[in-house]
């Protein structure tokens, strides 16, 4: 998401009929009624501010993965939250509602994931081809029963969706917490990588040999339980 101002043009309105009063009551010739007119418009301006402030709107820019693939994954899969979310709007139900919002919210952070680290999309293709446009599916079918609903009908179907939505809930976190643990490992490959380049150089060599002992020096247990901590 990016964040966008849109500039009011209401200032200038009341800034201009600010200008337009003091005319039509002075008169525009002379100098205090320049003055005036200036003033006027001065305050107008600053009373549009006010009333009408500029809107800072949030706008979702196109991916920038770099990769054609994944950006066009990523731009149908936020099409169909966008669908999603105007489904949502039509269910009175708050729990389900609720259940709604996380799932988009979930999903949201794992196509950001998918946009930073684009070597995930192995593994997010099935979700990305299935589950979510199924789940799309199933809440628009919901959402056309939501009158029915609301006069008592449909209970059982009701229930159902809700059921199968928390399914859903659980389904997309688990998702999102295995591309983290993805990222953790991807991280800890990258810091091993980077260990043993610098040990190469030369230039752990010294940190190495250090760090048994800083660690036993930090460590309030070390030796405890050792042959010399039992003495």
């Amino acid at each position: 998401m990016e964040k966008k101002t849109i500039r009011s043009g209401a200032p200038y309105v009341t800034a201009g009929l600010a200008v337009f009063a003091v005319a039509l009551v002075l008169g525009i010739g002379s100098l205090l009624s320049y003055g005036i007119a200036a003033a006027a418009g001065a305050l107008g301006f600053l009373a549009g501010r006010r009333l009408f402030p500029d809107r800072v709107v949030e706008i979702e820019r196109a991916p920038r993965s770099g990769n054609a693939e994944v950006d066009a994954l990523i731009a149908e899969a936020r099409g169909q939250l966008a669908a999603i979310a105007q489904a949502n709007e039509a269910i009175a139900e708050r729990e389900l509602s609720a259940q709604i919002d996380d799932i988009e919210a979930t999903c949201r952070t794992i196509l950001q994931r998918l946009e930073e680290q684009p070597n995930m999309l192995s593994s997010l293709r099935t979700f990305l081809r299935y589950y979510l446009p199924a789940t799309l599916k199933l809440l628009q079918e919901r959402a056309k029963l939501e009158h029915e609903v609301n006069a008592g009908a449909s209970a059982q179907i009701a229930e159902k969706i809700r059921a199968a939505m928390a399914q859903v809930q659980a389904a997309f976190h688990k998702q999102l917490d295995a591309l983290n643990e993805f990222r953790f490992i991807n991280l800890e490959s990258e810091m091993d990588v980077l260990s043993d380049m610098l040990e190469s150089d030369g230039l752990l060599a010294e940190e190495k040999d250090e760090a048994p002992a800083q660690e036993e020096a930090d460590d309030p247990f070390a030796g405890l339980f050792t042959r010399e901590g039992k003495q």
